[in-house]
């Protein structure tokens, strides 16, 4: 408690030296807060993408020999027949869904609000996969899905442009079809690239031509329109996927080996995680295996280091020039029986105390510069640029803070700081008594 007086009244004593200090400690952490807030958007377990640590993503591979030997391969969507029969079969998959998104334009049941909205077309299992919150009605039942019937779940802010409607039309290009409100859930922030749109309809509802996920490409029953999110079950992971998937792959080959000829090609099945899903700052293909992914990370790293460094360096010359100044103080001090373990934890304490102020300022500042970009064309291009009729990219306060990413950005600009303070200390406290003692004169 001494100590920490003590640190206090230097402080005060210095209070230029202390701004510059602060002010530094808080630009690098907010630089680096901004990074990390970024990453921690797209990679944490954030409502309603609370199972983004178990979802999977299946990229879907296909070629022909003909055209293997010019190194060419197709990436196709999924059918319902590959969800049914083959991801719905593992033991490591607790839920699979389908989805497909596309824009419509809908109106009211009196016909006197017209927009186009984001629809996304899946099934009952998207519900369990993203936690929506619904302020009023349910999710759609199996039975309404598998019927085809036409139903639908809204945001609370296009039920509020469609002045509570329970029935709404939407256009398509085989006319207007009337769909039931069964559900209002609370709107999605734009941020939440995978769960978020203005309107959730049934796939199994053809609305356009080429509406119907069974459509097959290439005689490929297993082909479709489907984007695929897998959700591993608790203490399965990736591998436990491939694993599994792997044979099915091996029978369906040979199924198709028979039924469409040995030149028909190969069906294969790779799976991102979320982490390596989002964190694409380069362009991958299913085919680099996670140490080649995980290279991605180089770039944020490297940045976020950069951030810390640079302000630890210029802290580093105020605190040798302080403590060049405070020389004499020392030689008295040392001369008067004070250890340099004890000076040395006052320089500690007093270090501490200005790198926790600058954490605050600093946390403070980037959320202050994410609210500021939110909007901009950007952010949305960083998270999937959709344009909604409803949703914005709107900041939860679980988005930009959690406990673990403040104290692991705090940490590390306190050890790049103490590093910073410690070693001109250190080295001043080094030097003889008496050429302390005469450094004023």
């Amino acid at each position: 408690m001494l100590l920490l007086r003590h640190a206090v009244a230097l402080i005060r004593e210095d209070k230029l030296f202390s701004a510059i200090y602060i002010a530094g400690t808080a630009v690098a952490i907010a630089s680096a807060m901004v990074i990390a807030i970024f990453l921690n958007i797209r990679l944490a377990d954030i409502p309603p993408e609370t199972n983004r640590s178990r979802t999977l993503y299946p990229l879907y591979g296909f070629y022909t020999k003909s055209l293997a030997e010019n190194g060419r391969e197709f990436d196709m969507r999924f059918s319902t027949a590959a969800l049914d029969s083959c991801f719905r079969q593992l033991k490591c998959i607790e839920a699979a869904t389908g989805i497909r998104s596309a824009y419509l334009s809908i109106t009211d049941e009196g016909r006197q609000f017209v927009t186009g909205v984001y629809a996304l077309c899946t099934d009952p299992s998207f519900f369990h996969l993203y936690d929506l919150t619904f302020l009023s009605g349910r999710p759609f039942s199996e039975k309404e899905f598998r019927q085809g019937e036409r139903v639908c779940i809204v945001t609370d802010k296009l039920a509020k442009r469609l002045d509570g409607a329970t029935h709404v039309s939407i256009a398509g290009s085989k006319g207007q079809f009337p769909f039931r409100v069964v559900g209002v859930v609370k709107a999605v922030s734009t941020l939440m690239e995978d769960a978020t749109a203005d309107i959730y309809i049934p796939y199994t509802v053809e609305v356009n031509k080429d509406d119907n996920p069974d459509q097959n490409l290439d005689q490929i029953s297993y082909s479709g329109q489907l984007d695929v999110r897998l959700l591993l079950r608790k203490g399965s992971s990736r591998k436990d996927f491939l694993d599994e998937i792997e044979p099915l792959c091996k029978n369906y080959n040979a199924a198709n080996n028979v039924r469409l000829g040995k030149d028909w090609g190969k069906w294969k099945i790779d799976a991102d995680t979320h982490f390596f899903k989002r964190l694409n700052f380069f362009r991958h293909t299913g085919d680099q295996d996670f140490s080649m992914k995980a290279k991605e990370l180089m770039p944020p790293a490297l940045l976020i280091l950069l951030f810390l460094l640079l302000p630890a360096v210029n802290l580093s010359g105020l605190v040798s020039n302080r403590m060049e100044a405070r020389r004499a103080e020392m030689g008295i001090r040392k001369a008067f029986g004070a250890k340099r373990r004890t000076l040395l934890n006052e320089v500690i304490h007093e270090n501490l105390v200005l790198t926790l102020l600058g954490g605050i300022a600093g946390w403070l500042l980037s959320w202050l510069f994410i609210a500021a970009v939110s909007n901009t064309d950007i952010v949305h291009e960083m998270f999937g640029g959709f344009s909604q009729v409803g949703n914005e990219p709107s900041l939860d306060f679980r988005m930009f803070f959690t406990p673990t990413l403040f104290f692991v950005a705090f940490a590390c600009c306190a050890v790049l700081n103490l590093m910073a303070a410690l070693i001109p200390a250190w080295h001043s406290l080094r030097k003889p008594i008496v050429e302390s003692l005469n450094q004023k004169r």
